[in-house]
């Protein structure tokens, strides 16, 4: 006997199953997804079997993976793959697991993109297995294309015991696209899940890296100079004064402002930095306190200065003996006042700023001398620390060169060891002139060019005699020759196995780094 349904309770069931899309479509567990819809259509529209085909490579699909079916795959990865299944059977790994486009009732479905449907599958010659309708007493099938704006997402197909009328089809016809919707943004959530899981470890890691790296922490040293340092700092930073840090450059002002900036109040916003020394003249105001748009020629649009943008945070100015008298003027009356103008603005903005200074000059030198303000130097100076020479404190040199080592090691993907003593004594022993930024550079460069576990610095240290402090060639003259002579060797080859990487032993996106920042150019012919 066939069996039909009344047109009142087909809709009271297909608005039962619009209101159920609705909900999918904000799921964002695929699984869930999933078998909300085969169900949905099982209970709501009383189909006997729904099964829901994804279309995705076998290393896509977890039953593939969990039998190891995604290794017989490899010539056509892209099929459809049974993902839910609701009625008769829920099992999804069954003989229809994998079907490819084109093969069978499902896969013509995929390739065709067009619904297909009959109300009499016995007679039907798409509906191979005549036994198994028979016995399961059914009467009609529907497939439909899970299409979302034109990219196949999978195929959906139900069987029933009832004969489906071409309204009920074309029904289930638009609850097939509202489930490929519902499909294609759970997919989306759960890519989205995965990056945002691999941003958060990734921004974990990198602020990580920032406190190592930068950190308060890494201000190496036992040596009582630096102790004192410490002790200074400890007590300087959970306060707001404004700190002048002076002494050599490359001892480690500036991780000596960034710990000041880690211990104070403000530390959960970015401490900016200003290199004074670095910026042009004729942009110095700019640069501090921001322009309006058609302020001058070129400002199209309006800028936020660095002292905007240090609202509430540090910002440091390093080389602050560099900076010209004009703008210390303007620079003392923020401090003063802590309010500016931008550059063709009127109206005055107040900002609250901690600031820490840096020089390598003898300021008070300056100031006899004319080129700094002794009412500017008082405002800075409130809180004077020097931050001492690396020969000053020679004990802290094997912690230092123990530190960079790993720092490397990392960096560059290699393991060493260590070095030897006689190469440590005389690390200790040398007046470092350019400090710990000097170091950091010979260490840089003979870890680049070790050959083995135990880096050496025969080329690094070359004639080094102990307290000299002209006894080593200046790292980048010394890299620069070597990566010249390399080129020269290779005919200015750089990558592959006769190329200047291979004979320095580095990566070759690292040498064209290395040629790039030390301005090397292949000569014009």
């Amino acid at each position: 006997m066939v069996v039909t349904r009344s047109s009142k309770d087909s809709a009271v069931h297909l608005e039962t199953l619009r209101q159920i899309t609705v909900q999918m479509t904000v799921a964002r567990d695929m699984a869930e997804v999933l078998d909300s819809i085969t169900g949905a259509l099982v209970t709501t529209a009383e189909v006997s079997l729904a099964r829901i085909w994804l279309y995705r490579s076998g290393t896509e699909c977890g039953t593939c993976r969990a039998h190891g079916w995604q290794q017989n795959a490899t010539e056509a990865p892209i099929a459809l793959h049974l993902a839910a299944s609701a009625g008769l059977y829920s099992h999804v790994d069954g003989a229809h697991h994998r079907i490819d486009v084109g093969n069978q009732k499902v896969g013509e479905i995929a390739a065709s993109q067009r619904s297909i449907w009959t109300d009499d599958v016995e007679s039907d010659p798409r509906v191979p297995n005549k036994e198994w309708v028979r016995q399961e007493g059914l009467q009609s099938f529907a497939g439909y294309p899970l299409l979302f704006r034109d990219e196949l997402v999978g195929v959906l197909g139900v069987f029933s015991r009832q004969r489906l009328t071409e309204h009920e089809f074309r029904s289930l016809e638009v609850f097939a696209a509202q489930a490929a919707t519902a499909i294609k943004t759970a997919k989306l959530f759960s890519r989205v899940e995965r990056l945002n899981t691999r941003l958060l470890v990734e921004n974990s890691y990198l602020q990580e890296e920032i406190r190592t790296d930068r950190g308060f922490e890494e201000i190496i040293g036992r040596s009582a100079v630096i102790q004192q340092v410490l002790r200074t700092v400890r007590q300087a930073g959970p306060t707001d004064a404004c700190v002048l840090l002076s002494g050599e450059s490359g001892t480690g002002k500036e991780l000596i402002a960034r710990a000041l900036h880690n211990l104070s109040p403000r530390r959960e916003r970015t401490m900016i930095r200003v290199n004074c020394g670095a910026m042009p003249q004729a942009l110095i105001e700019s640069e501090f306190f921001g322009h309006e748009r058609g302020a001058f020629t070129g400002a199209v649009v309006r800028r936020i200065g660095r002292f905007e943008l240090a609202d509430k945070s540090t910002l440091f100015l390093d080389e602050i003996g560099d900076l010209p008298l004009d703008a210390q003027v303007k620079l003392l009356r923020v401090l003063q006042e802590h309010e500016f103008e931008r550059v063709g603005g009127a109206r005055p903005i107040h900002v609250d700023v901690r600031l820490i200074a840096a020089t390598n000059r003898d300021l008070v030198e300056e100031i006899a001398h004319h080129r700094f303000r002794e009412d500017l130097f008082y405002r800075l100076n409130v809180l004077p620390i020097h931050v001492p020479p690396l020969r000053e404190r020679r004990e802290d040199i094997p912690l230092i060169v123990t530190h960079f080592l790993q720092h490397f090691q990392r960096k560059l993907s290699k393991t060493f060891k260590g070095i030897r003593q006689e190469d440590m004594d005389r690390l200790v022993a040398y007046s470092w002139p350019g400090n710990i930024r000097e170091l950091q550079n010979v260490l840089e460069r003979a870890c680049i060019l070790a050959r083995g576990a135990v880096v050496e610095f025969a080329e690094a240290l070359t004639d080094v005699h102990p307290g000299s402090a002209s006894s080593v060639p200046p790292l980048q003259e010394a890299e620069r020759t070597a990566i010249h002579k390399a080129l020269q060797t290779t005919g200015w080859r750089i990558g592959g196995s006769k190329g200047a990487a291979l004979l320095l032993d580095v990566n070759p996106s690292t040498l064209r780094s290395r040629m790039t920042q030390l301005g090397i150019r292949k000569p014009r012919i």
